[in-house]
Order: structure tokens, then C-alpha cells, then sequence
């Protein structure tokens, strides 16, 4: 996860913005941090008003790392766009961490890890078999946290939370390099005259014009006894397939003869 050199506080969207320039700002703040330009990207979001991360990231990782459980089940709460299996998956996720911390710290937190069992996990709309498993570690420590690893199981517990939260509360990894690759692809698909073997430029709309496609006749090829529906030349362009409505369906060679 790229972090920025320093959070932002929250700000509201300036005059003339919509929430797609917002979303704009944010893909290429992340895109920069993932390319290195530190500075540019704060610049940007200096200047934008628009942070990378929206406050409740910050908040929700800065109460991970402190281990402000229940301020994490709150913000979790607070979050909008997320569906109710989501919203439970994450709450799991916050109790199931403490429950493991809590169990690190052996004999002593053995009765609040099961408090948190009773009271905070088993109530969530989650798959049983996660309770099961956590009910049978009260009695193995199996997945207990010891205290020299929880700064690092709160680092991974903060991903997992990401990846259960709704897209605006994250900006994914590449996402803006994903698009752009996404609208060159789609650019070529739909392209009926392509012929160019060159990369395709970001810098302007793709489209082949029909004088590019070869026109001048080399070879007539006769085998075919009826209409020929159907033609495509192999990977290598050594050889061309065709089928005809006479039931047939031959291989070509690149001289014209038939491969057989």
C-alpha cells in the first residue's frame, strides 16, 4: 500500500468539482506516489484539496495500530456503500484480532478473550465455522498473537480490513495504469479496419483508416466450389484457413498451395 508522506485533513469538494474529478485526483495521486514522485503527488492533493485517502482511512488505521477496538467497530459502522455481509466481515476481522491479542498474552486474557468471543463475535451474521474455530483456540492458542507480533498482525489486519471495505475508502494499487490499459484494449477491439503492428500511442484516439488495409490482389486462390464464409490466417502468418459452404475446409500454404 503506497502511503503519503503526510495525511491531509478532510476537505470538502471545491466549487466546480464533481465526484468523478475527485476520483480523478485521488487515481493520479496514487499513481505518482506508486511511481515515486512523493512530492508531486502531495503537491497535488496540497493544491486539489483532495486527499488520497478519505478521513476514515486514516482514522480506522490509526485505531488499529492503537488498538482502539471498539472506535474501530465504530468507524466500521459509520461507513456508507458497503453491504451488511461486508460491514459483519470486517467487524470480524477487528474482533477476531483482539480476541488473538488477547489470547498472546496468556492465563491473563483469557477471560476477556472470551468475552469478546461471546459478545462481539458470535452475534455477527458470519460464517460458524470461523466461531468454531476461534471457540477451539481458547483451548489450543492456536493463531495466538505474543505481544512482540502484534505491530505487524495490526499492519496485515489493517489490509485485510481494506480489502473488505467499499472501493472509494482505498485507491487500488495500479488502478490508473489499469484503466488506461483497459481503454487502449478496448480502443484496438473496436477498431474494424486494424492493421498496424506499431504499439498504439496514448496520446491520441486509436483508428486505422481503410486505405490501410492491403488492397492490391497478389494471389486468387481456387479450391472452394462454393461461397467461401469463412478465413484466418495461423499466428505466425504461414498459413490461411478457410471454409466454404460446400463443406469443405482447407489449410493454405503462403505460396497458395495446399498444405495437406
Amino acid at each position: 500500500m503506497d502511503q503519503p508522506e503526510s495525511s491531509l485533513p478532510h476537505a470538502a469538494v471545491q466549487k466546480g468539482q464533481t465526484p468523478r474529478h475527485e476520483e480523478l485526483v485521488r487515481l493520479i495521486a496514487q499513481s505518482l506516489y506508486s511511481l515515486g514522485y512523493r512530492k508531486a503527488a502531495a503537491t497535488l492533493e496540497a493544491e486539489s484539496g483532495v486527499p488520497l485517502y478519505p478521513p476514515e482511512h486514516d482514522r480506522l488505521l490509526l485505531d488499529v495500530m492503537s488498538g482502539r477496538w471498539d472506535a474501530c467497530a465504530a468507524t466500521i459502522d459509520s461507513l456508507t456503500g458497503i453491504t451488511e455481509r461486508n460491514r459483519a466481515v470486517a467487524e470480524f476481522l477487528v474482533w477476531r484480532g483482539h480476541f488473538l491479542e488477547l489470547l498472546g498474552t496468556g492465563d491473563a486474557g483469557l477471560r476477556l478473550a472470551t468475552e469478546v468471543l461471546s459478545r462481539r463475535i458470535a452475534p455477527l451474521a458470519i460464517d460458524r465455522r470461523c466461531v468454531h474455530w476461534l471457540a477451539r483456540a481458547v483451548v489450543t492458542s492456536e493463531g495466538a498473537v505474543a505481544p512482540e507480533a502484534v505491530a505487524e498482525c495490526r499492519i496485515g489486519l489493517f489490509l485485510d480490513l481494506v480489502e473488505a471495505l467499499p472501493p472509494w475508502f482505498r485507491v487500488p494499487s495500479g488502478r490508473l495504469e489499469h484503466l488506461v490499459e483497459t481503454a487502449v484494449i478496448q480502443q484496438v477491439a473496436s477498431c474494424i479496419y486494424h492493421n498496424l503492428p506499431d504499439e498504439v500511442t496514448l496520446f491520441e484516439d486509436h483508428k486505422c483508416h481503410e486505405e490501410q488495409i492491403p488492397s492490391d490482389c497478389r494471389q486468387i486462390l481456387c479450391a472452394h466450389k462454393n461461397e467461401v464464409w469463412f478465413v484466418r490466417f495461423s499466428n505466425d502468418g504461414n498459413y490461411l484457413a478457410s471454409s466454404s459452404s460446400d463443406c469443405t475446409a482447407i489449410i493454405w500454404k503462403e505460396d497458395g498451395t495446399i498444405f495437406n
